[in-house]
């Protein structure tokens, strides 16, 4: 299945030697702006730390948002592990769509989508990775409720944010 934006269906990330099994997550935002504003905070990475808890490092690579572009990033789990990966863009369609690949303690790919109606934002996202980190591999029965707290917060700190910037 394809995607209008040229995209295959989701497939999970295939385990490489010493992986977990794939990470598979979506969640669902829904927001009160437009996608182009809710674009433009988002392809700011840089200013992730400022409005998303739990990411206190987002520190892009390049200074454009096209494919190949990268950034390291750092998560903190609300129990305390510390993630730290690069993610590079694969492909992206301002204000709709964007997909990356990550690569260092998670490897695999995510996907945001963007869909307006009326005045609200739908952002679905997909995130599936694996990891090779025995720490996190023993997390694993709590992975789903560590990812769900800081989307939540991503999805508040986004909300608080796009409020701030509205005349």
């Amino acid at each position: 299945m394809t995607h209008e934006h040229g995209q295959q269906a989701h497939q999970h990330v295939r385990p490489h030697a010493g992986e977990s099994a794939p990470f598979h997550f979506e969640n669902i935002w829904r927001v009160d702006a437009s996608p182009i504003q809710v674009w433009s905070v988002l392809s700011d990475v840089e200013s992730w730390p400022q409005w998303w808890p739990g990411l206190p490092v987002a520190v892009p690579v390049d200074d454009r948002i096209v494919p190949g572009s990268r950034a390291d990033i750092q998560v903190e789990s609300p129990i305390g592990v510390t993630l730290s990966f690069g993610i590079e863009l694969q492909d992206t369609d301002p204000p709709r769509f964007v997909s990356f690949t990550a690569t260092g303690d998670l490897r695999g790919t995510g996907v945001w989508a963007l869909e307006q109606t009326g005045p609200i934002t739908t952002i679905s996202s997909v995130w599936c990775v694996t990891t090779s980190g025995l720490s996190i591999r023993m997390l694993r029965p709590v992975a789903t409720w560590m990812h769900s707290r800081v989307m939540s917060a991503g999805h508040r700190g986004l909300a608080r944010r796009l409020n701030s910037l509205m005349p």
